[in-house]
Formats: C-alpha cells, structure tokens, sequence
C-alpha cells in the first residue's frame, strides 16, 4: 500500500540546536507506529542514536565487552555487545553512585535501559515520542526531550520515580523485573527480568571504576592503595602487611571459593573467584580480578564448559598444560557417577571452555574431611593431586595421600603420609614449596580458637615426610571465620609464599577485602 505523503506529519522537539523529529506515517487516517522496545530488538547502531560517550566508546569500554559478551545472555543485547554501549552503561552507574544508592539501584537501571533500548541512546522517537535509554516520554511528564537525551538527567528521572513508588528503600528487595515494570509502566511487563542477568553482569563490571574512566580511556584505580607497613616494621613471616584493598568484588556467599594466580603473565597474582551455583547461567562461572590494580578491575567474567557445582566440589588453580595459562581443577568428592573422586581440569586458555581431563580417580568417594591441592608431589614435572584428610583419621593426625597426575590419577604415589600436624577441625590445609627444594611442603591455617588470638600458620617439611616444622607463626592477622578465606601466593616475587587473606563479606567497605602478609 502507497503511503500518501499528504497525509504525513512531522513533528519537532526541543529547539532548533536540538533537531530532534518523530515521523508519524499516517495512513487511511490510522497511525504506523514501529514496534514497542520491549517487544523488538533495536538494530545494533541505528541511524537516530549516539554514544553516550559522544564516540564509540574508549578502549576500556571495548575490553570490558570483550569481557562480558560470551557470558550474555538476554534477548536484548547479548552477544552484541560494544563498547558504545558500555559507554551508556557506564554513564548510568556513574549516575547512581553520584546520588549514593547502591549496586542494586544501577542493576535496576540498567535492566530497564537494556529492555527499552538495547543502550542506544535514541534522538529520534522509535515508539511514540519515547526517547533516550530509558524510552521516556516528554507527553508523560518525564522531562523535556533534551533532558531525556541526557544519560544522567534520564537515570535521575528513573531513580526519582523508582524512589516515589518505593518509599522507604522498598526497591532494594523484591524481584528486579516487578520493579522496573511498575517504575516504567510497559505494555511489556515480562520483558524487563529475562535482562537482568546481564544488567547485574555489567554492574559488576563497571562499579569499581564507573567514576574514574576517562574519555581516553585511561583508568585511575577506585579501590584503596596499597598499604604500606605502620613503623616499626615487623619481622618473621606474616607479620608486614604487603598490601590492603577493598576488591571490585561485592559480598560473597558460600557459593564462591577463591583462588591466587597469575592470569595476564604481567607477574602480579590475580583473584579468582569460582562460583559453582545460583548464577544465572547455570554453569560454573569464573571471575578474574586484577592483581595489578589492587583487584579494583575485572580482567574476566565467564561461564565455563561445566555445569553447576555445588558443596560436594572442591577448587584449585594450576597450569595444568604448562601453557602459562592458569587451568581450573574441579574435584567432585561424592555423588559421582563412578563412585569415585573425579577430577575435571578445565582449560584456562580457552577462557574455560574446553575440557582438559574429565576422570574418575583411584581415590574413592570423599568428603569434607579432605582438602584437595595440586602439586608435583613425585618430582616428575607433573602436576599431581594432593588429598589432605583433617579429621577423623585412625593416626589422629593429618594424613596426606598423593595421587599420581602423570597416570591420569590412576595411582597412588606411595602410601598416605601421616604428619605431624594434629588432626582437627577448622583447619585450612595445602601444598606448597615454602623452602624452594622442588618439594612440596604442607602448610596449615588454624583461623580461630588459636593461645595467640591469632591467624596461625605452620609449615610443615615435605622432604621430611611431613614431620619436621620449617615454620610456625601466629600471624598479624587476628583470628578468622567462616567468612575468610586463606590463600597461598607469592605476591611480591621475593620466592617465599606470601599469605592472602581475603573476608568475603562482613567488610567496613561492603565488597570482598584483601590482605597481603609477607612470608
């Protein structure tokens, strides 16, 4: 059908700096409306948009959808990804932090921003006379059409009607999708929550650094700076605070174990944090945070290749390959299809998507009595695993068993080496070269119920057969909990294993805090 151009009407908003139009094609006296943002998604750059960041965004904004784009999942953006609209994205976060609302308020906006505009900031109205981010309409009250081109005019309006209708902090509970629904009133009410996932993914992302991103992208660090040692300086291992730093990480549940390596071979050890359930994926997730910026910048966000994990799985991070890549090592102690321990190792190369070994063990099914590391324990240049039982052992000591990695975890490396090291609860077991011989050591973590008050630390010989002590230190960290989690790594590559302690939630900062003690 001919459109009868007699018949169509231009109209203008805003003056004439602004040249903003809606075109309404007018037909047999209906009107030809494009469809409703919630329903259709908006072309990756369309012609009546622009960057919030006046460009294609800056070259952190393009790492970061680097970042992000496989673990998308919603039908808005998801793979699509760009720079351009992490610049959008960064704006509204920007905006948020500046009224002093939390993560949850930018999760709320950017969800309703991703729904109705896939973050194209559209000059030209795609439905009515909505505009902007967030679809809003200068008929309705939100604002004129200049201000809703505004990123941070239009995520004020939106946190302004999200305060209204939810007085009293109401918003910060409460399903996300309801609540965006009932602050922008669409036709669409269901759209909103299947984008949630990845609003909170790109939150994530930007929080730690959404204010301090330059137009050129250069990035000054938002979290605390290292600490240096108060005087007079302390002595012995574990004493020296190395460094102290609130991490772009928020508050993390039992869901997430922690592991130190380096990620970007630039030698500082990076934060891992593996997630093996209540994500949106499904899958076992990773989370890569730079050491190198004092963990206040992400490097990785990913789903793996593996399912969800849960309770009865352990964690470690090794290069598996000796590819200079950190690999993730998955042991499944119980509820296998084998009726053994099982191993996963995943290729960290691959940003975790390929399998490297996937094998039941000659160990049977374990438990929480076991800690699980990976170490050369046979000195053969392969890594094996090492299956440290804490409590319940017939010696009353730690026992250590070590299974071989060059026959797949098929055999056993001798029989289990009883310890010297009281077996007992609470403590915190892993293998480690303390003295540089090529061997490794056993070194154990008493977090509370410690004479000293302290964190307590010792070291136990591996080329003793774990019976002589190379150290026992209470440390300046005072007694942990549930809520820490304590790592080996060497953070300032003087070749002694340093100790990262890392409290998950609880922080006067409310994200994960870590503290590097020198060993």
């Amino acid at each position: 059908m001919a459109v009868d151009q007699s018949r169509s009407v231009l109209f203008r908003f805003g003056s004439s700096a602004t040249r903003r139009w809606l075109l309404a094609l007018t037909l047999a006296g209906g009107t030809v409306m494009l469809p409703s943002p919630a329903m259709a998604k908006v072309p990756d750059v369309p012609s009546p948009s622009t960057s919030c960041a006046g460009g294609s965004g800056t070259s952190t904004d393009r790492q970061i959808a680097g970042q992000l784009r496989s673990s998308m999942t919603g039908q808005r953006i998801g793979s699509s990804l760009t720079a351009a609209r992490i610049a959008c994205a960064r704006g509204i976060v920007r905006a948020v932090q500046q009224r002093g609302l939390g993560q949850r308020a930018a999760v709320l906006a950017l969800t309703t921003a991703i729904t109705e505009s896939s973050l194209n900031n559209h000059l030209f109205a795609v439905d009515h006379d909505s505009l902007g981010l967030f679809q809003q309409r200068p008929s309705m009250g939100w604002g004129s059409p200049d201000e809703l081109v505004d990123v941070t005019y239009a995520t004020n309006a939106f946190l302004n009607a999200m305060i209204r209708k939810y007085p009293g902090g109401s918003w910060q509970s409460g399903e996300i999708g309801p609540i965006c629904q009932r602050v922008q009133t669409s036709a669409h009410p269901a759209a909103y929550a299947r984008e949630a996932p990845d609003a909170q993914l790109i939150v994530s992302a930007l929080w730690a650094d959404a204010s301090t991103v330059t137009e050129s992208g250069t990035t000054t660090a938002a979290r605390p700076p290292v600490v240096p040692a108060a005087s007079p300086v302390p002595t012995g291992p574990f004493q020296k605070a190395l460094a102290a730093a609130a991490t772009s990480l928020g508050p993390l549940d039992g869901h997430h174990a922690l592991a130190m390596a380096d990620w970007n071979g630039d030698k500082h050890p990076d934060l891992l944090s593996v997630s093996g359930a209540g994500v949106a994926t499904g899958k076992t997730e990773v989370r890569i945070i730079n050491g190198a910026t004092n963990f206040g910048s992400l490097l990785l966000t990913t789903a793996t290749v593996l399912g969800p994990t849960d309770e009865r799985s352990a964690y470690a991070v090794a290069d598996w390959n000796a590819d200079g890549r950190p690999d993730l090592v998955v042991v499944q102690k119980s509820g296998t299809a084998s009726g053994k321990t099982e191993v996963r190792i995943v290729d960290g190369a691959s940003n975790f998507q390929q399998l490297l070994v996937d094998t039941a063990t000659v160990l049977g099914p374990t438990d929480d009595r076991y800690q699980f590391s990976v170490a050369d324990g046979n000195a053969d240049g392969r890594l094996d695993l090492v299956a440290a039982q804490t409590t319940g052992t017939a010696s009353k000591k730690v026992e250590v068993q070590v299974v071989d990695g060059a026959s797949s975890f098929q055999k056993l490396v001798g029989p289990a080496v009883i310890s010297a090291e009281p077996a007992r609860d609470g403590l915190e077991v892993s293998a480690a070269d303390w003295n540089a011989d090529k061997r490794p050591d056993l070194v154990t973590v008493q977090k509370s119920g410690t004479a000293s008050g302290k964190t307590e630390v010792r070291v136990l010989d591996g080329a003793s057969g774990l019976t002589r002590s190379l150290a026992k230190v209470s440390t300046a960290q005072p007694a942990t909990d549930d809520r820490h989690e304590v790592l080996l790594t060497d953070w300032n590559a003087d070749g002694h294993p340093d100790l990262a302690v890392v409290q998950k939630t609880g922080t006067a900062s409310g994200w994960a805090e870590v503290t590097i003690l020198g060993g």
